[in-house]
C-alpha cells in the first residue's frame, strides 16, 4: 500500500508543490519574525529620564516618564517590524547612515593622545596653516583713467609729485577723482586689501616704501596713487601659541590616517566585481582587488 502511493504520480505532484510552497514562502520573507521580548532596563529608563532633565531642566512626571518609555518602545517594536520585513535592505539613507556609526566607531579606538614632538613635527610640516599674514595701513587717491583718457597716468605723476613735494602735511583727502572706495584702509593683510581693490593692486602695494607716496598703481578701477604708513611682518605662530589648533588638527589626521588603515585591511578580505556597461570602452566586468 504504502508502496503504491509512494509511485503514484499525484504524490510527487504534492511533494513538490509543497517544496515550492516552502521555498516561495522563505524567499517571500526578507528577514526573520522579530523578537516579540521587549525589556526597557532600569538602566535605559534612567538615560530617558536623564535625558528629559538635560531639555526641560527638571524631573519628569510619572505620566511623562511613562510616555517617554512608551515612544521607546513603540521605536523598538517598529524597528523590528522594518528589519523582519526587510526595509533596511538597499535603502542609501540607511546604508550611509551606517557607514557613519562605522566610521565614527574606528574614529574612537583611533583616538590617541599625541606628544609635544608629535605636534611640533606637525606644526613644521603645515606652517601655512598656523602663519600670521603680513598686515598693511594704507591711503589711496584715485584717478580716474576712463574719465582722464590718455592724460591720466601723466596727470597720475604730477599729483603724486605735488604730494611727495608737501611731505607729510599734504591733505590728499581732497585730492583725485571722486569714488565709493575707501580713502583710507586700517591694517589690513594682503586678501584684505585684494577683496577690496583686486589682487594686481595688492600685489603691487606689497612691497611698496613706508612713509611716502608711491603709484600710480592701476587696478580694475583706474589709477591710484598709495601711501602706506604702517607694516607689520609675518611670521610662524611658535607651538606653545597655537598648540590648542595643532592638537586638534594632528588628532584629526591621525584619526582619518588609522581609519584610512583600517578600511583598506578591512577590504582586503572581499573580492570586489565590478560589472560594466557593455557598451563601455571598458571591458563588460572587470575585477577590483585591494586597489
Amino acid at each position: 500500500m504504502i508502496k503504491r502511493v509512494l509511485r503514484e504520480p499525484l504524490f510527487h505532484f504534492l511533494i513538490l508543490g509543497g517544496a515550492v510552497f516552502l521555498l516561495f514562502k522563505v524567499a517571500a520573507t526578507p528577514g526573520a519574525a522579530p523578537d516579540r521580548r521587549i525589556v526597557v532596563s532600569s538602566g535605559k529608563t534612567d538615560q530617558l529620564a536623564t535625558a528629559f532633565v538635560r531639555t526641560w531642566q527638571r524631573p519628569p512626571t510619572v505620566e511623562e516618564l511613562n510616555g517617554l518609555i512608551e515612544d521607546h518602545v513603540r521605536d523598538e517594536v517598529l524597528y523590528r517590524e522594518s528589519l523582519a520585513m526587510g526595509l533596511d535592505k538597499d535603502d542609501t539613507v540607511i546604508r550611509r547612515r551606517l557607514r557613519q556609526k562605522f566610521e565614527f566607531l574606528i574614529e574612537d579606538v583611533a583616538t590617541t593622545a599625541s606628544s609635544e614632538q608629535d605636534l611640533q613635527a606637525w606644526l613644521d610640516q603645515h606652517p601655512d596653516k598656523f602663519r600670521v599674514d603680513p598686515k598693511m595701513a594704507l591711503r589711496q587717491v584715485y584717478v580716474n583713467a576712463t574719465r582722464r583718457g590718455a592724460a591720466a597716468t601723466t596727470e597720475a605723476e604730477g599729483l603724486l609729485a605735488r604730494l611727495n613735494a608737501a611731505g607729510t602735511h599734504a591733505d590728499a583727502s581732497e585730492l583725485g577723482d571722486t569714488t565709493m572706495l575707501p580713502y583710507e584702509l586700517a591694517l589690513s593683510t594682503p586678501g584684505e586689501i585684494a577683496r577690496v581693490f583686486g589682487d594686481g593692486f595688492a600685489q603691487a602695494v606689497a612691497g611698496m616704501e613706508p612713509g611716502r607716496w608711491s603709484g600710480p598703481v592701476r587696478s580694475g578701477y583706474g589709477l591710484h596713487l598709495v601711501h602706506v604708513s604702517e607694516r607689520t611682518a609675518g611670521r610662524l605662530r611658535p607651538l606653545a601659541e597655537v598648540h590648542d589648533e595643532v592638537q586638534r588638527e594632528w588628532l584629526t589626521a591621525r584619526r582619518k590616517e588609522i581609519a584610512d588603515a583600517r578600511y583598506r585591511a578591512l577590504r582586503e578580505g572581499y573580492a570586489v566585481v565590478v560589472e560594466r556597461p557593455a557598451t563601455g570602452s571598458a571591458d563588460a566586468a572587470g575585477v577590483a582587488r585591494g586597489q
